[in-house]
């Protein structure tokens, strides 16, 4: 094969290349659908794109109980008794606070381990340990009236 049939073969590639870059990335779930309905028609395989199933990090948060909701919403939202809805949320908040509890354990290791003294802490740690500090005392507070 020839240099010149290899240019010409990357050159065909590159033409062929979307040029898009990120803007791929944006939340358009009805692209190629007529009007704001599912896809029926597959349109998207047709031109010759796939389907992807929906990203683990995005089930995640939808099967987080407590997303971004006013207390409004989450009042009226019928499809848990206001009891289940209390029980849920302190099952949710107990298991986030296991996950943070291994996050501080796994780091206080890892300080102990490298020999981190506070003192080599950066400034913007130092604070957001203090506020953090705080933050639980508010929290517990909380707990105990609940």
């Amino acid at each position: 094969m020839s240099l010149n049939s290899i240019i010409e073969d990357k050159l065909k590639e590159l033409e062929e290349m979307s040029s898009t870059g990120a803007g791929e990335a944006y939340d358009t779930p009805n692209a190629f659908s007529k009007d704001e309905e599912e896809d029926e028609n597959d349109n998207a395989e047709q031109a010759g794109y796939k389907k992807v199933k929906e990203s683990k990090f995005k089930q995640f948060a939808k099967a987080s109980f407590l997303n971004e909701v006013s207390y409004n919403d989450y009042k009226k939202d019928e499809s848990a008794t206001s009891k289940q809805k209390v029980n849920k949320s302190i099952k949710e908040v107990s298991s986030r606070l296991l996950r943070i509890e291994r996050i501080i354990n796994h780091n206080i290791k890892l300080k102990t381990e490298e020999g981190i003294d506070n003192k080599q802490y950066w400034k913007s740690t130092r604070n957001g340990l203090y506020k953090i500090s705080e933050r639980m005392m508010r929290i517990g507070e909380k707990l105990r009236k609940f």
